[in-house]
């Protein structure tokens, strides 16, 4: 994946994940994180780790992920991180372990529940070095989301290329017609599923039907 953030948005069951799964999967070194801890549980060619949280002291209970960047600062890197709950503070401390590793992308399913709404202030350290200056360190970020609404404005402006699936709520049609021609803004409502607008810096958007039945394969439970 060439792109320096790629943010894919739509309803669920549109495509967003398995469209994830597809730009990820040449890369050789790729930092999946996972909230939901159901299908992509059982994703094949990745590692998987399922760390615990530890509210009290701030850290997670063991030292699985630190362990496992350490071994592979350098070559082949796949492994898929799974956070049941405390999804903000889990991914702080992500972030601040990935800082070392250059050359890698963090791809986030389900990015709301990490990056939502709030001032510019509200980004934890490490996760604002990671959207603002990754691609500085050699991190690429990657993340869906149902709703454009329910993601930090700053994740969005950083943003070289967006995918806009179906989307129907108002708030959400609003953001992506301050990205989209108002042609392209009127179909999100009724795209199919696996159709996204593709929205990109310095090009111009394009209704992309080309991977419509290739998707589902990169998907557990689905080869």
């Amino acid at each position: 994946m060439k792109d320096s953030e790629l943010l894919i948005f739509g309803k669920s069951w549109t495509g967003k994940t398995a469209r994830m799964l597809y730009e990820i999967r040449s890369a050789p070194r790729v930092v999946l994180v996972d909230p939901k801890c159901s299908q992509l549980a059982s994703l094949p060619f990745f590692y998987h780790l399922w760390p615990e949280y530890d509210e009290q002291c701030g850290k997670w209970t063991s030292p699985l992920v630190g362990d496992y960047f350490g071994k592979h600062l350098k070559g082949h890197l796949r492994v898929a991180i799974h956070f049941r709950s405390f999804h903000k503070e889990n991914l702080e401390l992500l972030c601040g372990m990935m800082l070392p590793l250059k050359n890698c992308i963090l791809a986030v399913d389900e990015l709301g529940l990490f990056l939502s709404p709030g001032p510019a202030g509200a980004l934890p350290r490490n996760v604002t070095s990671i959207v603002v200056s990754g691609t500085h360190d050699g991190i690429t970020l990657i993340g869906t989301a149902q709703r454009p609404s329910l993601v930090h404005g700053t994740v969005r402006s950083n943003a070289s290329r967006m995918l806009f699936y179906r989307l129907t709520e108002r708030a959400d049609l609003e953001i992506a017609r301050g990205y989209l021609p108002a042609d392209f803004a009127e179909r999100l409502a009724s795209l199919p599923d696996f159709v996204p607008i593709d929205h990109a810096d310095n090009r111009d958007p394009f209704e992309d039907a080309s991977l419509v039945g290739k998707l589902k394969k990169y998907l557990p439970g689905n080869r």
